[in-house]
């Protein structure tokens, strides 16, 4: 077998752990991005912002860790 069929086979047993990492790597930044939202949120009410725009702000502060969010940075990526 070419030294390049190996890698191919090389790559194909790697994926599936490879993606099981990048989902929990995912989950983990998610989990944060939610504990950040609810403190974020928590000091400007705090200080003095209505419910209301504090919401909205914790809520656009959060998004950056949706998956589209963190996909087309990447799909921009120059590299």
């Amino acid at each position: 077998m070419s030294a390049h069929g190996e890698a191919v086979l090389q790559a194909a047993a790697l994926a599936p752990f490879m993606a099981l990492r990048l989902s929990g790597s995912y989950l983990r930044m998610k989990r944060q991005a939610k504990r950040a939202r609810r403190t974020f949120y928590r000091e400007l009410t705090v200080t003095g912002m209505s419910p209301r725009d504090a919401g909205r702000l914790a809520d656009e502060y959060a998004s950056a860790a949706s998956l589209r969010t963190v996909l087309r940075t990447f799909a921009r990526w120059p590299g």
